[in-house]
């Protein structure tokens, strides 16, 4: 497990607010019960992965490393928050663990078969995205893919929530904008889906193969 510092100055907010309730955290997040329909986009996504690890970037509580590792995928653990890691490093049992920033990935390039980034990259402000996707389609091998949970319609700042009662940073997009910045960064949008978990929507990315 290695730490990597951060390079949004607020991140130690969000990584504060997320040791602090990190049993709670488990507690609402560890399946999928809260989350309809995400199971099912997850175990299609998986299908569709040529050979080779995936990269659960920000897991959280492991809920989506321990489906793909169900699947018989390699699956490397990743999560800016210390604490968080090790409770999920200790519940599940996956391969390597990193902790570590996603503007500062410390994973080598063209490594990974499927890369899933759920409500991660939410977490930075609009400015930041971009450095973000770069190194998601950096660490992708070529014809990889990464599934991108985003979400939409609301106002960018920090909330806390009757759920989730400390202070994390929230960005939101327009679907169609989102898919514009994977474009620029040479992801290709192969789906992009409205959820019907209340705000949520997920870009189907590939890293083309050339």
């Amino acid at each position: 497990m290695t730490a990597v510092a951060a390079g949004w100055p607020g991140t130690v907010q969000v990584r504060r607010s997320y040791a602090a309730l990190v049993e709670h955290y488990t507690a609402m997040t560890a399946d999928y019960r809260r989350f309809p329909g995400l199971r099912q986009e997850l175990t299609a996504f998986l299908t569709e992965l040529g050979p080779g690890p995936v990269l659960d970037l920000g897991c959280g509580a492991g809920r989506d490393a321990d489906l793909a590792a169900a699947a018989g995928r390699t699956v490397v653990l990743a999560d800016v928050t210390p604490e968080l890691l090790r409770a999920t490093t200790a519940r599940i049992a996956v391969g390597a663990a990193v902790c570590c920033d996603v503007l500062a990935l410390p994973l080598r390039s063209a490594t990974f078969a499927g890369v899933i980034a759920s409500g991660v990259l939410l977490h930075l402000p609009r400015q930041y995205t971009v450095t973000a996707l770069e190194n998601i389609r950096r660490i992708l091998l070529p014809g990889g893919m990464a599934l991108i949970s985003m979400k939409y319609g609301g106002r960018d700042g920090w909330r806390s929530t009757d759920d989730f009662p400390a202070p994390r940073w929230f960005t939101y997009y327009d679907p169609a904008d989102f898919a514009v910045l994977c474009g620029k960064v040479g992801l290709r949008v192969a789906q992009l889906d409205v959820s019907s978990r209340k705000d949520w929507f997920t870009a189907t990315t590939e890293r083309p193969e050339r």
